[in-house]
């Protein structure tokens, strides 16, 4: 059990500085909706905003390599998209009305992380 109680703090030191609590920053704009619907629909709004800075910057990094790197980064992204809508999935597949937030807010966060990830990358 000790090793576990070390090794949990490790593991979040290494998480990448851009990762951030789910329900922090652009969150906010919605933990004051009124109902279960809107703030599903805010929270997907937020997800649309962060998907096209995702795909920008998506773009921007794929455009100047060539070949066998091109192929991976291509790879890698539909890796990481399968696992970000599996990932949601779970989430939103959970019981009664708050796994429809759950798994919206897993989208919008997980894009948002993937989407200052690439942006570094990029250097934008």
């Amino acid at each position: 059990m000790r090793a576990i109680a070390i090794a949990i703090p490790a593991l979040f030191s290494v998480m990448p500085a851009f990762a951030s609590n789910w329900y922090e920053g652009d969150y906010q704009r919605c933990a004051d909706e009124d109902t279960t619907v809107d703030i599903v629909m805010c929270v997907g709004g937020l997800h649309e905003e962060w998907d096209a800075r995702l795909n920008a910057a998506y773009r921007t990094a794929i455009e100047p390599l060539e070949g066998e790197r091109r192929t991976q980064f291509r790879d890698v992204q539909r890796a990481w998209i399968a696992y970000r809508d599996a990932n949601c999935g779970y989430y939103r597949s959970g019981e009664g009305t708050i796994a429809a937030i759950e798994g919206n807010v897993c989208m919008f966060a997980l894009t948002r992380d993937r989407a200052e990830e690439l942006e570094m990358l990029v250097g934008q």
